[in-house]
C-alpha cells in the first residue's frame, strides 16, 4: 500500500527528528514536499496514525490517506513519479 502523509506542526521551533525517524521506519518512503511524505507499507492507516500521533503534539495536525492504485496528477520531480509507479 502507498499512504500519503501530510501534517502541520503548530508549535514554533518544533523538532521534526522523531517524526521523520518514525516515517522513515516504513519499508519505503519519499519526501517530495516540506510537509508531505509518501510511504509504502503493509501496516494499516490506523497503525500509522497511532505511530505518528505518539511523536507529535496534540495541537498539531495529521492527515493520512491510502493512495494505492489511485489516479495521480500534479507537478513534482520525475524521481517522485518514478517512486510512486514502482511502489
Amino acid at each position: 500500500m502507498i499512504y500519503s502523509i501530510s501534517y502541520d506542526l503548530n508549535r514554533p521551533g518544533q523538532n521534526y527528528d522523531d517524526l521523520y525517524d518514525t516515517i522513515k521506519s516504513a519499508s519505503g518512503w519519499v519526501h517530495p514536499m516540506d510537509s508531505l511524505w509518501f510511504i509504502s507499507t503493509y501496516d494499516t492507516i490506523g497503525t500509522w496514525s497511532d505511530k505518528l500521533m505518539s511523536v507529535i503534539d496534540k495541537n498539531d495536525r495529521l492527515f493520512i490517506v491510502d493512495i494505492t492504485g489511485q489516479s495521480r496528477q500534479g507537478w513534482m520531480d520525475k524521481k517522485i513519479w518514478e517512486w510512486l509507479s514502482s511502489n
